[in-house]
């Protein structure tokens, strides 16, 4: 800021009083910055890159998850990451909609997870035996379909707490309640500033987004962990051989479904009305044909039927080439 001294006070106001004409000074080359007071910026920019490093290991987590739950190819990728008012936040939010509120442990305070009606549809729709098709049109669920998606949001939720643990060890999310309409959730006051997480999710043919809110006033007491720096050091980081057998002990413990299919086919919709009791279905294969072993949702190995005492058994009798693993991977 520039002062003036007593002598150019008096010089100007002698000028002033004698008519003469004041020289502008041009500062048309100084830089001015804009400065809205209604949205002031809470996180720098080296922060956001952090958080949405951070959020990339939450999207990895979603697509193994979410694909092996539902038996389909989910992707999930980060789309946008930005500091925005939480008026402006819950504006944007289309009622219904699944609103999971969560508790923020150790700190306190309330955050939200939003996830769009179609995608949570059509993980229902798959978990329950269906194609995973999309609604016509957004509705709320039933409470048959809310079980099933308080599965989807625990298994999300373990997700981000797992990304989390590398800002604090004890930092936690956790589901404090759900809502399907936003007006009925006020966690913050509508001025205070969020950060709003924007997640991609594919679940076959159907595009929908995943909202993380995360008021600052949660996330200022960690703010400083967020260093751009200390995530690259952190990914170039070689595991000591302890580690990697720690790491190859609690894969051997993970539990994976073993589903074996004799084939498939396909009928008409007249066809299928008129089934009845005694009907033969041709399945277009020799009775001796092999049927395919798939490893969670991944065709795996071919297999033999058969009986072994008064239980069917199925004997592997090769693994799958990589042309028979994409046929049978398809829907």
């Amino acid at each position: 800021m520039d002062v003036l001294n007593q002598a150019e006070i008096d010089r100007l106001i002698g000028a002033l009083a004698s008519g003469e004409e004041i020289e502008e000074v041009d500062v048309s080359d100084k830089a001015v910055k804009t400065y809205d007071f209604r949205r002031p910026n809470k996180f720098n920019r080296d922060q956001l890159r952090a958080v949405q490093m951070l959020h990339e290991s939450f999207a990895r987590h979603l697509t193994g998850k979410l694909s092996a739950m539902s038996r389909i190819m989910v992707s999930a990728e980060i789309a946008t990451v930005e500091q925005i008012p939480y008026e402006e936040f819950m504006r944007s939010v289309i009622a219904p909609t699944t609103l999971a509120i969560l508790d923020v442990n150790p700190y306190g305070g309330k955050a939200l997870m939003e996830v769009n009606q179609f995608l949570v549809f059509a993980l229902i729709d798959r978990m329950l035996g269906g194609g995973g098709q999309p609604l016509n049109r957004s509705r709320d669920c039933t409470d048959l379909e809310k079980v099933v998606v308080d599965k989807v949001l625990e298994t999300m939720v373990e997700g981000l707490n797992e990304s989390w643990k590398a800002i604090r060890e004890d930092f936690r999310f956790s589901v404090f309640g759900r809502e399907s309409n936003p007006f009925f959730v006020q966690i913050v006051p509508k001025s205070e500033m969020v950060l709003l997480v924007n997640i991609k999710v594919q679940v076959g043919a159907v595009e929908g987004h995943l909202n993380l809110c995360l008021p600052y006033h949660c996330m200022e007491p960690v703010i400083d962990r967020f260093n751009p720096q200390e995530w690259f050091v952190a990914r170039d980081k070689s595991y000591s051989d302890s580690e990697k057998g720690i790491l190859r002990k609690r894969v051997r413990d993970v539990k994976i479904g073993l589903t074996a299919e004799l084939c498939e086919t396909s009928l008409t919709l007249k066809e299928i009305s008129g089934l009845c009791e005694g009907d033969v279905i041709n399945l277009g294969r020799p009775v001796s044909g092999s049927g395919v072993l798939k490893v969670g949702s991944i065709p795996k190995f071919s297999v033999v039927f058969g009986t072994s005492g008064d239980r069917t058994c199925a004997r592997i009798s090769g693994v799958l080439p990589p042309e028979e693993r994409d046929y049978y991977s398809l829907p």
